[in-house]
């Protein structure tokens, strides 16, 4: 196969000369090359045009050249396709095995592009959600309206939620989901859906068993509690040692019914859903009656307690949770921070417009690797559990269950030896106005 250039050359310039002599022959030698030559011109475009369109088609076979400059370029143009065909089969070979791969994943897979359109997902997925094979290309915020979901797709968060099961109504056996999106390639995205049905049910379980047990508990509890005030009473100022036993009594017993009072809280935050109050709650105001509250307590320990009340903001949602949640905030901070120590509290509006009440403490500071367990109940931070023993490890929970009832979450960033942030966000349709 001769695949040198010059090949087209000899063959223009032999089909040139015949023609020459020809003309010569009957006198019209420039006629005859001029003729030739449009001819020839007219004869490579077509075959140009031939080997582009064998170029754009599919198949490599069917070569349309083998010799001269067209010949090099179709044989280029057969190993280009040759590879790009390999790679593309490769693709599909990668593909069908992903997808071979998801459809046995025992846990749903959506993948979303830039829009949320659904662009795949797994069998699972549309059993967990609800979904059909048809809604592929819709926009899936238009099938799933659920709060905490469209939360979680709007802003990526790649922390895991647990809601209700889209797919409840058409298959009881899943009451619950948890629903994570990550990122997946350059601007798509990808949707993990877990059914944990038996994980809440058990957690419900535990949490009725407590409910049920703190009910039990709190009247045994009282009685205990007045028999040992009776018995201070009636105990001589000379007898130390028996007074002294019951008030150690009588201190364990509070320290059992407040640990009680705040199971049957969290008990209570745990039933109620979303607090759909419209009370408009002035943080001004809620700033004055806890600096009220707490300035005495700093005093006694030599702690500056500060609250920044340049920003005015008003907020609407229950009043009374909110204060629980900044008193278990503010008395954590004061219990752990050392004396001549200081304790901010400061309102302010985020990028997003939401409110962000933070307090803000000198105290020792807490290690990354319990961070993500704080707000679980009754888990206390070994180092600075040592600093103070009053607690009963449930203040955070409450916290964390009164801000999810308010839409709100707990943001909390501390490094040992460099104090603690607590940061409660709430949502930007709670805040009412800016003054």
């Amino acid at each position: 196969m001769n695949m040198d250039w010059k090949y087209e050359r000899n063959v223009l310039l032999a089909g040139l000369l015949g023609v020459c002599l020809l003309g010569l022959l009957l006198g019209y030698a420039a006629w005859f090359g001029l003729v030739f030559m449009l001819v020839y011109t007219l004869f490579q475009f077509h075959r140009l045009q031939q080997l582009y369109d064998w170029a754009q088609k599919a198949d490599i076979d069917n070569v349309p050249f083998e010799l001269g400059l067209f010949g090099q370029l179709a044989q280029h143009l057969f190993r280009v396709k040759k590879q790009r065909l390999a790679r593309r089969e490769s693709a599909k070979a990668q593909r069908e095995r992903f997808k071979k791969l998801v459809d046995v994943y025992p846990d749903g897979v959506v993948i979303l592009s830039a829009k949320n359109e659904i662009q795949w997902m797994n069998e699972r997925a549309l059993g967990l959600l609800g979904l059909q094979k048809a809604d592929r290309g819709k926009i899936i915020d238009q099938l799933l309206r659920h709060p905490r979901l469209n939360k979680v797709l709007q802003l990526g968060a790649e922390t895991a939620v647990v809601v209700e099961s889209p797919a409840l109504e058409s298959n009881w056996a899943i009451e619950k989901v948890e629903v994570r999106a990550l990122p997946y390639g350059d601007d798509a995205r990808l949707l993990l859906v877990r059914d944990v049905t038996r994980l809440e049910r058990a957690s419900q379980v535990r949490k009725d068993f407590i409910s049920n047990a703190s009910h039990e508990l709190r009247t045994p509890l009282t009685v205990m509690k007045g028999y040992v005030e009776m018995l201070l009473a009636s105990t001589s100022s000379a007898d130390k040692p028996v007074s002294h036993s019951l008030q150690k009594v009588d201190q364990q017993v509070l320290k059992m019914q407040t640990m009680i009072d705040e199971l049957l809280q969290l008990s209570k935050l745990d039933e109620g859903g979303v607090d759909n109050s419209t009370a408009v709650i002035k943080v001004h105001d809620l700033f004055e009656q806890l600096e009220d509250e707490f300035q005495a307590l700093a005093k006694a320990k030599s702690l500056v307690l500060a609250f920044d009340l340049s920003e005015k903001l008003a907020l609407t949602g229950n009043k009374n949770s909110l204060l629980t949640v900044l008193r278990n905030l503010i008395g954590n901070a004061l219990h752990y921070t050392e004396a001549k120590g200081e304790v901010r509290i400061s309102c302010r509006l985020n990028d997003r417009a939401e409110a962000v009440l933070a307090v803000k403490d000198t105290g020792r500071g807490i290690s990354a690797r319990h961070l993500a367990r704080l707000t679980e109940r009754f888990y206390r931070v070994p180092e600075n559990n040592v600093m103070n023993k009053a607690g009963t490890g449930l203040g955070l929970a409450i916290v964390k269950h009164e801000l999810e009832r308010h839409e709100g979450e707990l943001q909390i960033k501390s490094s040992v030896g460099e104090g603690s942030l607590f940061q409660c966000v709430l949502p930007a349709t709670r805040v009412v106005r800016k003054n």
